[in-house]
């Protein structure tokens, strides 16, 4: 993309409001505000990060416009003028980096997590409390909370705001078929169920006056039986259009479906979702249309503006990766973007009540801690710096403490960079984590650390170096532990997967957690494509459709696992959909089976709940769980510091990796 004019940087109107460029940072929920709903100090550093990364617009995240309407237990809030002070001193200092702000209003109607609830038609997943049917004289109150907050958001220097009629919070339960069974002035027909909704666009421009722009954020798809579908999905846009709206927001889903609306990377349907609704709407409306969800490179950012599919591009988990994505975009430098692994990790934290965090940015939700200068801070003192191990701790320690300034020498008895991402990278949809790897060796080579290949190191040899400090990220090895697990037919996850010609047809894999299903998964050989339709209710169980993409594999799969379930270690997202799919491919699952012997003809296990014991015939086993620390008692009095990162730590996930190597990185 180098060498050329950027559609992506071009300036757009939103009504009469000009934006610098056509990346939108879409609203998502941080837990970073007080337990009042406050602006907090966290919370302006991480606006203010993605601001200095070139974003043309950014939506903060859903505020409440009812105090009594909360879906966190830390929600931001705009329903009082003592409110106002907090958000116009971030508004002011997001303005100094160029980027026009909005913000999102929300009333959670009946889908609130946090009771009370209130909805159009006592319809919700919670059915043991939907909360109260909305009167009329309800109704006119709420919209009226709308519209002051809107005028409470326009006073605190906001350049526009976000309705939130999506993801099956009250505007959209108005909006949806599902949802809204009134049979009065609200409710039945489209023009009905379109009402509330309208009535409160009046009542907001009443109150922000004849300029001020109104965007409205609706999902194209609630991915729902009996839920709007294209067609209506394009009607609301003209209508929306007619009645004044400056601009069209889609998104995708309701909580029944939520993982349409965040799609994890198992799920290839993900990947520019919401692009065939937003190219239908941009023939039907003239007023800018944004598009979202699965949008990674800025090639497909291109494509999307230039064949006027869309006109501005949101980018949320893809920002949270790395805030500079819009920058180096623009500036030619897109190979030096780190991409986001659509791992979930963000909504794990958020749906656990923790702030907002990133997989491969350690720095996301920790802003005002760690980069408030935008960048890593120079050490005091030069060192000279040895990192075993070329794993993501290891290249992430290597590539702090060279920005730190020290001299860095990387050392890893492997052929290439990477540990344990070359065998995660193989499964079906984890490419991005081959890009991760790619994005390292592409970072240390350019900071200039030395990185020696081929290199054993002991706790000998170690001396020969000369450290003042040193990581020790040399990972974790499978722990054999089990009878017979030393046997020559018995191999580990990483063997099978990036040497995958020793396995043979007939396999078991001991355990059952994430590495373990998505060994299975690849084994299984890909031969069916997983789409999902939706929700068959609310509340209710997703329906996935299946195609055939090529023929199934002769192997024949077995996961044997001691939980109870297995996936156990997946986000609920990731979980369903490698479950689903392991199923249609004919893996054998196994939970609640603890292994007693590995033999040359297979495994012998103990069904606990069962209470006897079974055997799995096998040609290959392979161990997928039980991992310990390599040099977990060793490198110990040194007369030089030794940091301990990652696996050898405590064996973990890419997000624990890379954030002990970043936080240790800093202390040297």
């Amino acid at each position: 993309m180098k060498n050329r004019k950027y559609k992506m940087a071009e300036p757009i109107q939103i009504g009469r409001l000009t934006v610098k460029n056509r990346i939108v940072l879409p609203p998502m929920n941080t837990n970073l505000t007080s337990e009042e709903g406050y602006v907090t100090p966290y919370m302006e550093e991480y606006y203010i990060r993605r601001a200095k990364g070139g974003v043309g617009l950014i939506v903060l995240e859903a505020a409440t416009v009812d105090k009594n309407s909360r879906n966190h237990p830390v929600q931001a809030v705009l329903y009082d003028r003592k409110h106002v002070a907090s958000w116009a001193s971030m508004v002011e200092k997001l303005h100094r980096y160029g980027a026009k702000v909005s913000v999102e209003l929300v009333h959670y109607g009946s889908e609130a997590s946090i009771p009370p609830r209130e909805s159009p038609s006592g319809i919700s997943k919670f059915k043991e409390d939907p909360g109260a049917i909305l009167t009329i004289s309800r109704i006119k109150e709420i919209q009226k909370q709308f519209a002051y907050s809107a005028k409470l958001a326009k006073q605190a220097g906001m350049d526009c705001v976000t309705l939130h009629a999506c993801h099956g919070y009250l505007l959209a339960e108005f909006l949806s078929p599902v949802f809204n069974h009134r049979e009065d002035a609200y409710g039945g027909s489209f023009e009905n169920r379109c009402r509330f909704l309208m009535e409160t666009i009046d009542l907001v421009r009443a109150e922000v006056g004849p300029v001020f722009p109104i965007i409205v954020r609706y999902s194209a798809n609630e991915f729902i039986n009996g839920g709007r579908d294209m067609e209506e999905c394009v009607k609301l846009a003209k209508a929306l259009e007619l009645h004044g709206v400056d601009a069209i927001d889609i998104s995708a889903g309701q909580p029944s479906a939520y993982l349409m609306t965040t799609p994890p990377n198992c799920l290839e349907q993900g990947k520019k979702l919401l692009v065939p609704y937003s190219a239908a709407i941009k023939k039907a409306v003239k007023v800018p249309v944004f598009t979202a969800v699965g949008i990674r490179e800025p090639e497909d950012i291109e494509e999307i503006l230039e064949n006027e599919w869309a006109d501005l591009i949101c980018l949320g988990r893809p920002m949270l990766a790395d805030p500079d994505y819009v920058n180096k975009a623009l500036s030619g430098k897109e190979n030096t973007i780190r991409h986001c692994l659509s791992c979930e990790f963000c909504l794990d934290n958020l749906d656990d009540d923790r702030r907002i965090c990133c997989a491969v940015n350690p720095e996301t939700g920790r802003e005002a801690e760690f980069c408030t200068s935008n960048k890593i801070e120079k050490a005091s003192d030069k060192k000279r710096v040895v990192v075993i191990g070329g794993g993501p701790a290891g290249m992430e320690a290597a590539r702090v403490s060279r920005l730190r300034g020290h001299e860095v020498i990387l050392l890893d008895k492997c052929e290439e960079l990477g540990g344990t991402l070359n065998a995660a990278k193989v499964p079906p949809h984890k490419e991005m984590i081959g890009r991760l790897v790619d994005w390292y060796r592409d970072q240390l080579n350019t900071l200039g650390v030395d990185v020696r290949l081929n290199t054993e190191v002991t706790e000998e040899s170690l001396d020969e170096w000369n450290p003042d400090a040193v990581f020790l990220a040399a990972g974790a090895h499978y722990v054999q532990r089990i009878k017979g697990s030393d046997g020559p037919n018995v191999i580990n996850a990483f063997q099978a997967l990036t040497n995958p010609a020793q396995v043979g047809r007939r396999i078991v894999i001991v355990g059952g957690g994430a590495s373990g299903a998505e060994t299975a998964d690849y084994f299984s050989g890909g031969s069916v494509e997983l789409s999902v339709r939706g929700a068959e209710k609310l509340g209710g169980e997703l329906i996935y459709d299946f195609q055939k993409v090529c023929e199934p594999s002769e192997k024949e799969i077995t996961i044997v696992e001691m939980l109870p379930e297995i996936c156990s270690d997946m986000d609920v997202f990731c979980k369903g959909v490698v479950l689903a799919t392991l199923k249609e491919n004919g893996v054998s699952m196994n939970p609640g089976c603890r292994v007693e012997e590995i033999t040359e003809e297979g495994v012998r296990v103990y069904h606990l709940a069962e209470q006897k014991e079974k055997f799995f015939p096998a040609d290959t086993v392979i161990l997928a769980g039980g991992l310990r620390s390599n040099y977990e008692n060793g490198f110990a009095d040194k007369p030089y510091s030794v940091y301990r990162v990652g696996d050898a730590v405590r064996a973990g996930k890419i997000k624990d990796a890379l954030y002990t190597a970043y936080v240790q990185a800093l202390e040297v």
